[in-house]
């Protein structure tokens, strides 16, 4: 990726997972904005007060070894209306009902992203889901940060 700077060394730690739901009747920007539940984006991708860009690395096929491509989206600021939104990521637009895994790698502002449609599954597997607000459209999404990586990516044998 020409004018990418250098990512740096994210501090040791524990890498976090923040699995997001998607609705199958996303509204926003093609289809493509998935909004985030304020605390929960605060605690993962840090405060609302500017739109933050990351790097994805994409894993579409969710037990694959290696991405299939980077790029750089955009988590927003705050919104009037108290949403944040994930832009800048097309490929979202296109997906069925889903929950989107955004995993920390190595290197700050850099996440490992897949989505594993098998809602079912995914929902039964964690007890600490945050539930968005409902809106006109139905059920609020769902939410929570493990404190622990997926990896490998293989959602069927997620703790």
């Amino acid at each position: 990726m020409a004018n990418k700077k250098q990512a740096k060394p994210r501090k040791a730690r524990r890498k976090r997972c923040l699995i997001v739901e998607r609705h199958r009747w996303e509204t926003g920007g093609g289809e493509q904005q998935v909004q985030l539940v304020l605390d929960v984006a605060a605690r993962f991708f840090g405060p609302g007060t500017a739109t933050r860009r990351i790097n994805v690395r994409v894993f579409p096929e969710r037990y694959g070894a290696e991405p299939r491509y980077e790029k750089e989206i955009t988590i927003s600021r705050t919104y009037q209306n108290e949403t944040r939104r994930i832009n800048g990521f097309s490929e979202l637009g296109s997906l069925p009902q889903c929950f989107i895994f955004f995993e920390e790698t190595e290197l700050r502002d850099t996440y490992d992203v897949w989505w594993d449609p098998n809602i079912v599954l995914v929902a039964a597997k964690f007890s600490r889901w945050i539930q968005a607000r409902d809106s006109q459209y139905g059920r609020g999404r769902l939410t929570t940060i493990l404190d622990a990586p997926v990896v490998p990516r293989w959602t069927d044998r997620l703790p």
